[in-house]
């Protein structure tokens, strides 16, 4: 490709009239391609762990050190190295290889045990070559704080950092997230997650950082057109257009004929509609001969690219020229499938050109990194939907190939879609298990109401749960058998109507009662990590207990995004 484009920059030979009226038009000058450079080197993260003797484990033919960690209900590793641990989420598939390489006897990273123990390296970005003597920003810059219970951000700065003035409070608030980009959502906090916080206490002097370069969705914008020749023809041939260069491309124009030679001036074509543009990418031609060109008799438009200008409007202008229709830009393509709905954002987002008995096809196009890209599934399952994702990976910024960690070859993702049954009784048991509670049913409780009378009743299901014993009643036995029971058994009773109420309802009671501080709503999850994270949306509504990697949702999640679940590490359970 690189040795097509260096014919641009030869030297123009004349564009001939048939009637013998020439024009000449200075060379434009050569064109030479330029690598593209990436945003900012990502902050490196360090792994903390609690105060436990640490072990050792070799990893190619060096000690590493690390803790071993029993697995708990609603563990996962995507909780562990990213929520709890606070490690970097765009490096999350490269520390699995490292976990897996580890923990030899580990064959499904993404799929844990209750009771199997693993081995967590302390420092996983020092393993992957990753400078980290910056990582705390240098002594006295900033301190890592774990979220505790009850924490949210104003008081952590108020009783962590000795700030009271709401000025004060709202700059901190500011700078803080400037130090953690990575978190999107500020108004919800996990107990251990990390976050950075200036380490002056008082009146912090958080030093001010340059803005994320984009990727992903706005490259194009900040990338010269001329010097990223090759990234423009990636992308018209990514849309099935041809470019043509060497002979002459002849136009016939009302004063005759004019022959353009291709290797100075390349020919792009959709071959789908036979439209063709002039590529300019000097911006030699004349005003006036543009219009000869343009005109309706001739109808071949002219891309001209000027000193300054960007790939995006070249490419955008390419796009309009060959009969694409530009979408509106601030409005992402949605998709609804059952009960999951996605989002899609691109950098040129276009319908292709209508055909006579066919249909619009809705094609989004981005410039990527390897790190950012959409999985290979999920860029299927938005084709069978009717809409074509093309991703234009930039050579610049592509990672390594890093090793499978199972058998040389990559092993997709189990579906982690449960089914909780319909029955209510059952649904119950379900949850309750799902956090580890022992229960028992039919359990009969006595207890006197007043002198010379006592009531006899049952206990639909009986557990402890933080210290306290609780009895789950699918009737009702009255406010003095309730209270006395408490007074006199110290048990918590809970009635609960399964004939009028709803699925959703009863787990929402049940919830609230295990001390979840959660609602049934839309959860949203990106696809791609870092500055290109909202490109690709998933949305789905349902109970969602991030520090438990679980999600209680009524809404069938179709085939082909299933397995985008497993990826994140969250467990998904269907009720009805």
């Amino acid at each position: 490709m690189e040795g097509k484009m260096k014919s641009v920059g030869r030297r123009l030979r004349p564009l001939v009239f048939a009637v013998s009226v020439g024009f000449f038009l200075p060379p434009p000058p050569g064109a030479q391609e330029q690598a593209v450079s990436g945003g900012p080197e990502e902050q490196p993260a360090h792994l903390r762990l609690r105060k436990t003797p640490l072990k050792t484990r070799e990893h190619r033919g060096k000690t590493v050190e690390g803790e071993e960690r029993i697995i708990k209900q609603g563990d996962s590793l995507w909780h562990i190295l990213i929520r709890e641990k606070g490690l970097s989420e765009k490096r999350f598939n490269r520390y699995l290889v490292i976990i897996s390489s580890l923990n030899p006897r580990l064959k499904k990273p993404n799929i844990l045990q209750v009771g199997q123990t693993i081995f967590i390296p302390v420092r996983p970005d020092e393993i992957l070559g990753i400078d980290i003597s910056s990582a705390e920003g240098g002594a006295g810059k900033t301190k890592v704080y774990r979220v505790r219970r009850g924490d949210y951000l104003y008081k952590i700065l108020r009783e962590q950092f000795g700030l009271q003035e709401k000025k004060e409070i709202r700059s901190a608030f500011e700078q803080v997230k400037e130090l953690n980009p990575g978190k999107k959502d500020w108004n919800l906090l996990f107990i251990g997650e990390a976050i950075l916080f200036s380490g002056t206490g008082k009146a912090p002097a958080i030093p001010a950082l340059e803005p994320e370069k984009p990727v992903g969705l706005d490259y194009g914008r900040n990338l010269p057109a001329q010097e990223n020749l090759q990234l423009l023809e990636q992308v018209m041939t990514a849309l099935g257009n041809e470019l043509h260069r060497g002979g002459e491309e002849v136009v016939p124009l009302r004063e005759g004929t004019i022959r353009i030679d291709r290797d100075y001036y390349p020919i792009v074509r959709n071959p789908k509609i036979d439209q063709k543009v002039i590529l300019d990418t000097a911006g030699k031609i004349p005003p006036s001969l543009r219009s000869k060109l343009e005109a309706p008799g001739s109808a071949t438009p002219v891309v001209s690219m000027k000193k300054g200008d960007s790939l995006h409007d070249a490419v955008s202008s390419l796009l309009s020229g060959l009969g694409y229709r530009s979408l509106l830009p601030d409005r992402p393509v949605e998709i609804h499938d059952g009960g999951v709905g996605l989002q899609v954002k691109g950098e040129w987002m276009v319908a292709t050109p209508e055909r006579s008995g066919g249909k619009e096809e809705v094609i989004i196009i981005n410039l990527t990194d390897e790190s950012s890209r959409t999985p290979d599934y999920l860029r299927d399952y938005l084709s069978l939907k009717g809409m074509n994702l093309k991703e234009i990976l930039l050579p610049s910024l592509a990672l390594p190939a890093l090793p499978s960690p199972i058998g040389g070859q990559p092993q997709p993702a189990e579906n982690q879609i449960e089914n909780w049954p319909r029955d209510r009784g059952a649904l119950i048991d379900s949850l309750l298990k799902s956090y580890g509670i022992a229960f028992s049913s039919g359990q009969q409780l006595s207890v006197p109401l007043r002198e010379g009378i006592r009531l006899d009743t049952t206990a639909d299901r009986l557990f402890e749960f933080g210290g306290k014993k609780i009895a789950l009643l699918f009737r009702s036995v009255g406010e003095e058998a309730s209270k006395a029971l408490q007074e006199r058994e110290g048990i918590r009773m809970v009635e609960l109507d399964l004939q009028s109420l709803s699925a959703r309802d009863l787990i929402a009671r049940l919830l609230d009662l295990l001390g979840e501080k959660t609602a049934y709503r839309e959860h949203r999850f990106p696809a791609n990590e870092g500055a290109a994270r909202d490109k690709t949306v998933l949305g789905i509504s349902g109970f969602l207990l991030a520090n438990r990697s679980l999600l209680l949702t009524d809404r069938q999640v179709p085939k082909g995004v299933q397995r985008f679940f497993a990826d994140k590490g969250l467990r998904v359970v269907y009720f009805q």
